[in-house]
């Protein structure tokens, strides 16, 4: 009868040994390249991560607090109407409610500022050709604030430039005085949104603002 079983002689054994070594090594390889490509993937991370968070960059101008400004109480704010500056925008062409929203979330995170209703203050200042018409004088401002029963008002503009920057401002006024509560200034491009570079304009603008009366 017959058997099949292991091979027994040296030289079977010697090629036995000689395969599995191969395997090994083959294994060896495999795993080195895979090293290699998870190195090479972490690395294209890493690449990208940083382009992305390069698309947003902050060049703040000026920013300051009134040092007589009471950081520390409430106040209702009146926000006037965003002035948009770039001529060869078409009326729709930027969200510009978009960008008036994120102001006024961005400004109650001081949990001390109560933003006015907008459409209340739209009707007030409807006959002051705002909005892309012109922009409203600091102290035509203060008097519908007062009007509107606000302590203080906020004048923001927002300039589209070229090659992708948006620069924003933000002026905080006491409507009982003449006192510039804050001022503050920022350029941003966002080479993918336009209205993403407006929104981190200005939140650096109202930077400042924020972190004091928090």
């Amino acid at each position: 009868m017959r058997r099949y079983g292991l091979p027994s002689t040296p030289n079977a054994l010697s090629h036995t040994l000689s395969t599995g070594s191969r395997v090994q090594e083959a294994g060896s390889k495999e795993q080195g390249a895979l090293c290699v490509l998870r190195s090479a993937v972490c690395v294209l991370l890493l690449v990208v991560c940083g382009l992305l968070g390069s698309c947003s960059e902050k060049y703040v101008a000026h920013s300051a607090v009134n040092p007589g400004f009471d950081v520390s109480r409430t106040y209702k704010i009146a926000i006037m109407p965003l002035l948009v500056r770039n001529a060869s925008l078409t009326p729709g062409a930027f969200e510009r409610d978009r960008a008036y929203g994120f102001l006024q979330r961005r400004l109650m995170e001081t949990g001390k500022l109560t933003p006015m209703d907008k459409s209340t203050i739209d009707r007030a200042v409807s006959v002051q050709e705002f909005g892309q018409q012109g922009a409203v004088s600091p102290a035509k401002a203060r008097e519908i604030g007062k009007q509107l029963g606000a302590d203080l008002v906020c004048l923001a503009e927002v300039n589209i430039e070229q090659g992708s920057v948006v620069s924003a401002t933000m002026d905080l006024l006491d409507v009982s005085s003449v006192t510039m509560v804050y001022s503050g200034s920022a350029r941003s491009t966002n080479p993918i949104s336009t209205i993403a570079a407006a929104e981190y304009a200005l939140e650096q603008a109202t930077d400042k603002l924020v972190k004091a009366m928090k």
